[in-house]
């Protein structure tokens, strides 16, 4: 498997983590809401991390399949879109 498949996937993987942290009821991490946050915010900060090395990596001009390229280009495109979403939110007000 290619190092920039395996690098978007672990993205993925630490994104929705974090994602699932704060979705979850608080039993997994103990019943303690600020060890929910920190976690969530761990997991998202190393899937952005993640995200943004496979970014850069997939830019180089190398000759990538589709399949990879995905992989290495959608977690910063989805952490770019998801931080418009809060944006817009935020300025009308919701």
């Amino acid at each position: 498997m290619n190092h920039l498949r395996k690098l978007g996937l672990a993205s993925f993987f630490f994104l929705g983590l974090g994602l699932l942290m704060g979705a979850l009821p608080l039993a997994p991490v103990g019943g303690n809401m600020e060890m929910v946050v920190i976690v969530a915010l761990l997991c998202y900060g190393v899937g952005l991390v993640l995200a943004l090395i496979a970014f850069m990596k997939s830019r180089r001009g190398q000759s990538l399949n589709g399949t990879t390229k995905f992989l290495a280009r959608a977690p910063l495109a989805l952490v770019a879109i998801g931080v418009l979403v809060f944006f817009l939110l935020a300025m009308l007000g919701l």
